[in-house]
């Protein structure tokens, strides 16, 4: 006999909770987005594609089979600008219960700049432009041109000492996953 067979349910309790889960019913999607700031700016791009399209936003996009966040959020920055980062920690996280009911998770990331400026070029197959925006310059971006959640993570980004919730990867040594580089908690 199983050992969800030889447990008894309680009452209210779906069978599911003591053996075997089924996969969920609904669509999950992971995505992340990179803060770049640059002397006082923030990096946006302007999307070609989708609803977003003609809008300035975060580097962002979904994250690939078996990539973690941090490391999307990376990939896209330099994918969509020719920029290098590095991420230094996780500075919010958006839920979206899209339309067709898929659920998707996307991570924002404050990222430190690795490449010089002068290798900013924006990627044509994704975004027709790409710079660092002031304070005053995000501010004066119409509510067509802009998305008012990137405009605020990039305000958070800008203040002082922003809270910041660095991986401390060190901490999976008892999580059964030996290998930090497919691991991450961030506190």
């Amino acid at each position: 006999m199983s050992q969800k067979e030889s447990l008894e349910v309680p009452p209210g309790v779906p069978p599911d909770v003591l053996g075997e889960r089924p996969l969920p019913k609904r669509p999950l999607s992971i995505g992340a987005g990179a803060v770049v700031i640059h002397e006082g700016r923030v990096l946006l791009v302007r999307n070609i594609r989708g609803v977003t399209r003609g809008r300035y936003l975060l580097p962002a996009g979904r994250a690939e089979p078996d990539e973690l966040p941090d490391r999307t959020a990376a990939r896209e920055a330099f994918e969509e600008t020719n920029l290098r980062v590095e991420i230094e920690g996780l500075l919010g996280v958006r839920l979206w219960v899209m339309d067709d009911g898929e659920h998707n998770y996307f991570f924002m990331f404050l990222a430190r700049l690795i490449s010089p400026v002068s290798e900013l070029r924006p990627n044509p197959a994704e975004v027709d432009d790409a710079r660092f925006f002031s304070l005053d310059e995000m501010d004066a971006l119409g509510a067509d041109e802009t998305w008012s959640g990137a405009i605020a993570i990039a305000r958070k980004a800008l203040s002082s000492g922003p809270s910041l919730w660095p991986n401390d990867a060190g901490l999976s040594d008892r999580s059964g996953v030996d290998i930090p580089e497919r691991w991450r908690i961030w506190m």
